[in-house]
């Protein structure tokens, strides 16, 4: 991995580890339980299809991984937005998360576009 993904890698698994002890702090009920199913399902899917794309055998398949990527990030970022909504924990504890998950975002679509324009 080159440094530059290396340093991204570091960034996601300190988002997963953030989310997963700001999860384990809420209440316990069947409905909360999906919600962190969920939202770890994502952040976790996030960081594996990063790992995968750095192994991709060509250009055209790192931009299809990236993708997935990009649409767990999203979906990571839809989970923080109910679990806010649903006043789960304070604004203060999920703002940072919410921050570095859509700066994650950016870049991803940074990186894809970027690959796709040298692509061509």
């Amino acid at each position: 991995m080159n440094p530059k993904a290396q340093e991204t890698f570091c960034r996601i698994k300190k988002l997963i580890k953030e989310i997963f002890e700001l999860v384990n702090k809420f209440p316990k009920s069947p409905a909360i339980f999906r919600i962190i199913e969920q939202i770890m399902g994502s952040a976790t899917s996030m960081g594996a299809n990063f790992v995968e794309a750095q192994s991709a055998r060509s250009k055209k398949e790192f931009i299809s991984i990236m993708g997935i990527v990009l649409k767990e990030t999203k979906e990571t970022l839809y989970w923080l937005e109910i679990i806010i909504d649903l006043n789960l924990t304070s604004k203060e504890k999920i703002n940072k998360i919410y921050q570095e998950c859509s700066e994650l975002s950016r870049i991803f679509s940074s990186i894809i576009l970027s690959s796709s324009k040298n692509l061509k």
